[in-house]
């Protein structure tokens, strides 16, 4: 998608400032979503059993954002190798959390403490993510 820009923009890259932009916002958007995805966890526990759907629907969502919020990491030159890394240990830790999901969805009652603690691990590697990201950011500000 081509972003039009100013004359005192013209050294950056059209795709790359659409990019930067939107990485802040997906990970907003990633540990907004976990709190809430957590939240509606303990929710649905408490027995309201007609928001599992929303609860799912949140899930999918938010795996398929961060693996979007990965791939785009990798992209993007700028990304250090932390980052990198954090990306990668989040989407195996989302995609495992959808997988004990749906295993709970199928009677494995066992698997919920386990589904409770991962939630616990998706927002602090988000938060996680959020402080690399700033220090990377606030370092090469002062470069």
């Amino acid at each position: 998608m081509a972003v039009k820009l100013k004359d005192a923009d013209a050294a950056l890259e059209p795709g790359w400032v659409f990019v930067l932009k939107l990485i802040p916002v997906l990970g907003t958007v990633v540990l907004l979503g976990a709190v809430v995805q957590l939240i509606l966890g303990f929710v649905v526990t408490g027995g309201m059993d007609s928001l599992v759907g929303v609860h799912i629907l949140f899930g999918i969502v938010g795996l398929a954002l961060v693996i979007a919020l990965a791939a785009i990491a990798f992209r993007a030159k700028t990304a250090t190798l932390y980052s990198k890394l954090t990306m990668i240990i989040l989407t195996i830790v989302v995609l495992a959390q959808v997988g004990l999901g749906f295993q709970l969805l199928g009677g494995a009652e066992s698997l919920t403490l386990p589904h409770e603690a991962n939630g616990f691990v998706v927002i602090i590697l988000s938060l996680l993510m959020g402080g690399i990201t700033f220090w990377s950011t606030k370092r090469k500000v002062k470069a």
